[in-house]
């Protein structure tokens, strides 16, 4: 038994004496061969496509790409892709997750596409929230933002998209612009001047202290309303008491 983490982990030489010592049948189609594999190593077939997909020493061997039944690497990581986006907390633990994006965020550029494979997977966990309230669902939602920001997978395109109006409400459940700005991932003033962010998420993150008083008074100032104005320096007044 071989589990997902040493897996998603091991070197070249390691993932090849682990795939030597499994035994599939010849005859038997892809899936099926998928399926005795993943039994033998005693993980879930999913499990197995992610941990090996995204394990960098995958694409330098071939043979363990046949032995999951792909032409190539790339067919591999299209299978990879697909089940990572899929898979909401079914085979993959949220652990999985957390362990595939710090994987993820060290391989850097090897990983071209990785913020939109991130953004698929977010979109996807989010039309469920939309449908249900499950609170397994939410907490792992919550972890994942979280771990996204923490191993550098949100480019600045993420980060715009994530600023939009139309996520208002996941940025609250997953506490995401508090997040935003601990990571220095958007420039405070920026993120009040940004039109997609609330009057009232932005004097809370006054509030709380994530916004320098130096920049929250700036921006203070450049308000029109006088209302908006008082708003804003309660909310800095009681970040500062």
């Amino acid at each position: 038994m071989v589990s997902f983490e040493t897996l998603l982990h091991v070197s070249a030489d390691e993932l090849l004496a682990i795939f030597s010592a499994t035994r599939a049948g010849p005859h038997d189609d892809d899936d099926a061969r998928r399926e005795q594999l993943a039994q033998q190593l005693g993980v879930r077939v999913t499990q197995l496509l992610c941990a090996i997909g995204f394990n960098p020493a995958t694409r330098g061997l071939d043979v363990v790409v046949r032995a999951l039944g792909y032409s190539d690497f790339a067919a591999l990581a299209s299978a990879r892709n697909f089940a990572f986006i899929d898979d909401v907390y079914r085979a993959l633990s949220i652990n999985n997750i957390l362990e595939i994006y710090a994987v993820i965020g060290r391989a850097g550029a090897r990983e071209p596409n990785s913020t939109d494979l991130v953004a698929s997977r977010i979109n996807n966990i989010e039309a469920q929230l939309e449908e249900t309230i499950n609170p397994i669902l939410i907490g792992g939602y919550k972890l994942e933002i979280r771990g996204i920001y923490e191993n550098g997978l949100a480019s600045p395109e993420f980060v715009r998209s994530r600023l939009s109006p139309a996520h208002a409400v996941m940025r609250d459940i997953a506490n995401e612009n508090a997040i935003m700005l601990e990571r220095g991932v958007v420039d405070p003033l920026a993120f009040l001047q940004c039109d997609g962010v609330s009057a009232e998420e932005k004097r809370r993150a006054v509030f709380r202290g994530l916004i320098p008083p130096a920049v929250a008074d700036h921006y203070i100032r450049s308000l029109t309303s006088s209302e908006e104005q008082r708003l804003f320096r309660e909310a800095l007044t009681g970040a500062a008491s």
